[in-house]
Formats: C-alpha cells, sequence, structure tokens
C-alpha cells in the first residue's frame, strides 16, 4: 500500500503524539547519544482483541534496536458510527542502562480517517526521542491508547 506524504507525516505525528502521552509513565531518558546495544535479544507478539490486532517483532542486536510487524484498528469509527476515540498500539518494554523503560511503540488510530492498518519497520536506535541506551527488549503488549 503507497502512502501520501500527508499520510506517513500524519502517522508520524500520531507516533510521537502516543509517545509523549505515555512519557510521563516512563523514566526520563537520560541525555546523550544512545550506546549500541551488545547483547542480542528478541521479543514477538501476535494478539487479537476486541479493539485491534496485530503482530509484532522487536530485536535488538547489532547496533540497532529493529521493530517490525503491523497494527490495526477493529474500532477506527467510520461511515454511520462515531469514532471510538481510542487507537490500537504496541507497546514496548525496554532494557536501557538505568534500567526498564516502557514506552508506546507503533500506534495507528483509524478515527483520523486515513488509514486503520500501520505496517512498521524501523530501527528504533536512530528515531529521535526514543528511549536512550537500549540494550535489550523484555516485552511488547497490545494496548488502546487515546488521542
Amino acid at each position: 500500500m503507497t502512502r501520501s506524504p500527508a499520510h506517513r507525516r500524519l502517522l508520524a505525528t500520531t507516533f510521537a503524539a502516543g509517545a509523549l502521552a505515555v512519557a510521563h509513565l516512563a523514566a526520563a531518558p537520560q541525555a546523550g547519544a544512545a550506546a549500541p546495544p551488545t547483547a542480542a535479544s528478541c521479543a514477538t507478539g501476535s494478539d487479537s482483541q476486541s479493539f485491534g490486532r496485530g503482530e509484532i517483532s522487536v530485536c535488538v542486536g547489532d547496533g540497532e534496536a529493529r521493530v517490525t510487524g503491523w497494527v490495526e484498528d477493529l474500532l477506527p469509527g467510520s461511515g454511520w458510527g462515531a469514532p471510538d476515540g481510542y487507537c490500537a498500539s504496541w507497546f514496548i518494554t525496554w532494557r536501557t542502562a538505568s534500567g526498564q523503560e516502557s514506552w508506546v511503540g507503533p500506534t495507528v488510530c483509524g478515527h483520523f480517517g486515513i488509514s486503520d492498518r500501520y505496517d512498521f519497520d524501523f530501527d528504533e536506535v536512530t528515531r529521535p526521542g526514543g528511549p536512550q541506551d537500549i540494550t535489550g527488549v523484555v516485552d511488547v503488549g497490545l494496548g488502546a491508547t487515546s488521542i
């Protein structure tokens, strides 16, 4: 599926807003450049709930924290229905040099009317504003967020 530049910007903005919305739940990231992950560590998830479904794979090693998969909002509120106001999100608990940090990961919000599915593949180490000094991944889980 080809996405327009406006769609990609909205997805990036939605992802960033979700991360900021739960940043107060996580320990504040340390300032400075991220240290490259050293030990290989992976977590995978596949889940289906009333609000959303998806699959995720998070692998840390070789200087990367690769996040791949997809997430779908099953209650986008389109057509005659009203938006439910929630997004389907993957939550990721990272192991960092300063302990564990939980973050909202890939998110899709069908009620914005653009798409109710998001396919993703990115390196968390290079994403601005993400967790710092990632050394591994502890867990992943599907959840609902409001934006």
